[in-house]
């Protein structure tokens, strides 16, 4: 394969090709885990578009990464897209790849390489997944603990305003609580200005922030917030420690 002489010299000399079954070569160069072993990086003639080469890794960087951390949930399984897709790269169960023309080898075989890495980042990986599951915790949390308020959950208090988006409305006795999920800035400024519009409105409500970082904010958009939100919990565990203890008390 002519490809990959040019991609020899590309490279100074400095990697090599094993044909581990007819057609299919291993790239064997200085492209390491953060374990120290080798990334598996494999060139052949794309399945789908004879004229292009495809990199892939045969599901060896998923079965490296699953030696002390499983994709075993859709969450897990959305992230490792993310990571891949961000990229430009595919997934086809457990094989990631790209078909790409010859002379872009080069360049591709960093961008690969680099995207490995991440998918096969221990620390990387933890990251994101706690960062995503703040929503998915917090639902679960509302539906199995606080069931007794009679949680609806993506409501528009403002019929004609469906740019005002409540993450969970409770029903107390006279009143609705609105509580709003912030894990970041967009969604703060978001909902400072919804419960600003609704007391405009006069609608007989009280609202909850439940932050993941509520530090993390910009100085004035934790001002903005905490005039304009009845209560706030700092980070998730604040709230689940915290949150039928509220609503008992507004519920009073």
């Amino acid at each position: 394969m002519e490809a990959l002489h040019q991609l020899r010299r590309q490279f100074n000399n400095k990697i090599d090709f094993h044909e581990k079954r007819k057609g299919i070569y291993q790239l064997v160069g200085p492209f390491y885990h953060e374990d120290g072993d080798m990334m598996d990086i494999f060139l052949t003639e794309s399945p789908l578009q004879p004229d292009k080469i495809r990199l892939c890794d045969y599901g060896m960087t998923i079965m490296h990464l699953s030696y002390d951390y499983d994709i075993d949930s859709p969450n897990r399984e959305g992230i490792l897209d993310k990571i891949i897709s961000e990229h430009g790269l595919n997934r086809d169960d457990g094989n990631i790849y790209i078909d790409i023309n010859a002379d872009l080898l080069y360049e591709y075989v960093f961008q690969f390489s680099q995207t490995i890495a991440k998918v096969s980042s221990m620390q990387y990986f933890k990251r994101e997944v706690v960062r995503s599951l703040f929503y998915e915790q917090l639902s679960e949390f509302i539906e199995m603990k606080l069931s007794f308020y009679q949680p609806r959950a993506k409501v528009f208090p403002v019929s004609s305003r469906d740019d005002l988006e409540v993450d969970y409305e409770f029903s107390l006795d006279n009143k609705k609580v609105y509580l709003f999920g912030i894990k970041d800035v967009a969604k703060a400024r978001l909902t400072t200005i919804s419960c600003l519009e609704f007391q405009i409105a006069k609608l007989p409500f009280k609202s909850i922030a439940v932050h993941e970082d509520f530090d993390g904010l910009p100085r004035k958009d934790r001002a903005r917030i905490t005039s304009a939100v009845d209560k706030q919990f700092t980070d998730l565990a604040d709230f689940k420690q915290n949150a039928e203890q509220y609503l008992e008390r507004e519920a009073v």
